[in-house]
């Protein structure tokens, strides 16, 4: 008696889980039938979310790139009565900073006028520390090097340098003549570069006392620290004297661009991911029933209710993958066709893990319901 129960097999009912894993697979591969559909219903759900909710994730992603090419990024640090001792080295120094794009200055003005055209218009002259940003653009001639010279728009129209070749100087006397070799145009914060005469001191001149200094951040978030720290930055002598402008107004836009736009999209995709969920738990609660007499089956030869749990959401694990990389494909085709641009990557990856994690959720109660049925009741025969 003892020795036949020793070599009795034992069914404990708990499969090994690379077992189940396996098990949901094939079931998946089989029934082709539930598995498209269900493929098809998670598809649909990252098709309509990145068609809705991805249309305006790209739409503010592409205004919020516009937004912060330089409006929201650009402090000005002034130094209004020239006492703070900001020097050529304190505007270098700041390229080194980690939050920091780029960095320049300007010197005291100086009006100048044509050489050709010595009765002509006047323009200010300011001394140009560091090289030109790369919102200031070129329109006509090259950078200039130490010793030269380039114009605005606007000054190279009122000292008659509209090609922009020429010299400029003092007044009257001639002096300090500085060649020109460019046109430049700026937009946004930078359009009053436009009225000004931009010259690189000469190679080994004398230190320039620099009035103005223009910092770009990195990133829109950095832009509070600098505003605090940029005075000690600079290594100014007198810090007291300076002060910072930054872009308060802008960062406000953005704000509210990026809260309206992103409040709309988040409500749209809970929206669609809510009916998914309800579409994708009716689908499964449908297919599951279709299997009840498989899984009275295995319950009546031992298998747990966990193992018919694991086996429902393994095999909708599947199936929800293949739709949402189908779905997400079709999605980023239609979002790019209607919207000229895409989301970011992020967002993407987001619809697709979403979607799966729709589709398991929509199985939970059908999967709990096949595994608290009383395999003796459906296998009995009427």
């Amino acid at each position: 008696m003892d020795t036949a129960r020793a070599t009795a097999p034992i069914w404990p009912g708990r499969p090994h889980a690379r077992h189940l894993v396996r098990d949901g697979v094939r079931t998946a591969l089989v029934q082709r039938v539930s598995s498209i559909a269900g493929a098809f219903i998670v598809a649909i759900i990252c098709v309509v979310v990145l068609a809705t909710a991805g249309r305006s994730a790209a739409n503010e992603r592409a205004i919020l790139s516009q937004v912060d090419s330089v409006g929201t990024r650009l402090l000005t640090l002034v130094d209004d009565k020239g006492e703070a001792g900001v020097t050529a080295d304190g505007v270098l120094a700041l390229a080194g900073v980690d939050a920091v794009d780029e960095a320049f200055g300007l010197g005291s003005a100086v009006d100048v006028r044509s050489v050709a055209t010595p009765d002509g218009g006047a323009a200010a002259r300011r001394a140009l520390v560091g090289s030109l940003p790369e919102d200031l653009t070129l329109v006509s001639g090259r950078a200039p090097r130490p010793g030269e010279a380039v114009v605005g728009v606007t000054a190279a129209r009122a000292l008659g340098l509209a090609d922009g070749l020429g010299a400029v100087a003092l007044p009257r006397s001639g002096a300090d003549e500085t060649p020109v070799v460019g046109v430049v145009h700026g937009t946004g914060p930078l359009a009053n570069l436009d009225e000004l005469v931009l010259a690189r001191p000469p190679a080994g001149a004398a230190p320039v006392p620099v009035r103005f200094v223009y910092v770009t951040a990195r990133s829109v978030g950095d832009v509070p620290s600098l505003t605090t720290l940029l005075p000690e930055l600079v290594r100014a002598e007198n810090t007291s004297s300076l002060a910072v402008e930054a872009p308060s107004g802008a960062i406000a836009l953005r704000d509210a661009i990026s809260g309206q736009l992103g409040a709309s999209s988040r409500q749209m995709m809970a929206l669609v991911l809510g009916v998914g969920l309800v579409i994708v738990s009716v689908s499964t609660y449908g297919a599951v029933a279709g299997r009840r007499r498989d899984f009275g089956r295995r319950r009546a030869l031992g298998a747990s209710r966990s193992a018919i749990v694991v086996l429902v959401l393994v095999q909708t694990a599947v199936v929800a993958c293949s739709g949402a990389a189908l779905g997400v494909g079709v999605g980023l085709w239609a979002t790019w066709s209607a919207a000229g641009s895409l989301p970011s990557v992020s967002f993407v990856t987001g619809v697709g893990v979403l979607a799966v994690l729709v589709a398991l959720a929509g199985a939970v109660p059908p999967a709990l319901a096949a595994a608290l049925r009383d395999p003796v009741r459906i296998l009995r025969v009427p």
